[in-house]
């Protein structure tokens, strides 16, 4: 059985119901975040890597400036403050996934 010309020109094909289908706009489903909202929010996740960036930050600073100026033995402490630092932030970092997936089982 064929079309008529006034089946096609209303967009209608054989056997079909009669809608039309417009998915909602995106904002429905999701917002974008911005640099600042996810920061914040990781942070809350888990305050300790920006602390462990903060210290491993200073002390790398801290230490080269005293390289710098020639105080060899505050350069060799802020050095070792800093693995400290590096180690503190890969440990929270493995805790923060270990504790995230631990709560979606």
């Amino acid at each position: 059985m064929a079309s008529t010309g006034s089946d096609v020109e209303k967009g209608k094909n054989m056997g079909q119901e009669d809608f039309t289908y417009l998915p909602p706009p995106r904002e429905v489903f999701y917002r974008e975040e911005g640099v600042k909202e996810k920061f914040i929010r990781k942070t809350k996740e888990n305050p300790f890597v920006p602390l462990g960036v903060v210290i491993t930050t200073f002390a790398l600073s801290y230490g080269l400036w005293q390289m710098k100026t020639g105080n060899k033995r505050m350069s060799q402490k802020m050095m070792r403050l800093r693995i400290f630092g590096q180690g503190f932030t890969v440990v929270a970092v493995l805790a923060g996934v270990a504790y995230g997936n631990a709560g979606k089982k």
